[in-house]
């Protein structure tokens, strides 16, 4: 192997070892959690919390609104052993990067039980999130889009204010069709 080869390869090894000790030195009490790794369910608030908040808006009713809630609470019990196996594979995958020479090839292959492990967590996630939709009648499903579009459309204003000017007003983005 050539040393521009070793190279290549061993300093993104070594740069990820680094974030892991970096990671692992956050406090415990850190708001990401133990290591600095999220080990909570990602992405948006849980779907019932949401129909909950729109309910009448919805118009959903008291037997529907109770039908959801138990599917949800159905969901995240049977999610708790996956959400489990998780944290247990990144806790995994931070001692592997922690070691002074891991092997490339453990590293590889506890990054794929990861992929698997999340992969199948969506998979638990979309099937309770279709279990909830059947619930629903065409114009409550056509409403509840319209409701995620403006939340998405506030979201996006939102993070567009916290990151100042837009792109093409910032210096050297003559690219993004601005004037240097």
């Amino acid at each position: 192997m050539t040393h521009r080869a070793l190279t290549g390869f061993v300093a993104p090894l070594l740069a990820l070892a680094g974030l892991a000790g970096v990671a692992a030195a956050e406090p415990p009490d850190s708001p990401r959690g133990p290591g600095g790794w999220h080990h909570g369910p990602p992405g948006p608030p849980p779907l019932d919390g949401i129909l909950d908040r729109h309910a009448d808006e919805l118009g959903l009713d008291a037997a529907v609104r109770v039908r959801i809630h138990d599917l949800a609470a159905q969901a995240r019990q049977a999610a708790q052993p996956l959400d489990d196996a998780l944290r247990t594979l990144h806790d995994g995958m931070h001692a592997l990067l922690e070691q002074e020479s891991p092997s490339a090839d453990a590293v590889m292959q506890q990054a794929d039980r990861i992929g698997v492990a999340e992969t199948d967590l969506h998979k638990q996630r979309l099937q309770t999130m279709l279990a909830i939709r059947a619930l629903l009648t065409p114009e409550q499903r056509e409403k509840l889009v319209q409701i995620f579009e403006a939340h998405r459309a506030r979201w996006h204003e939102r993070a567009s204010a916290d990151a100042g000017a837009d792109a093409s007003d910032r210096p050297g983005c003559e690219a993004a069709g601005g004037t240097p």
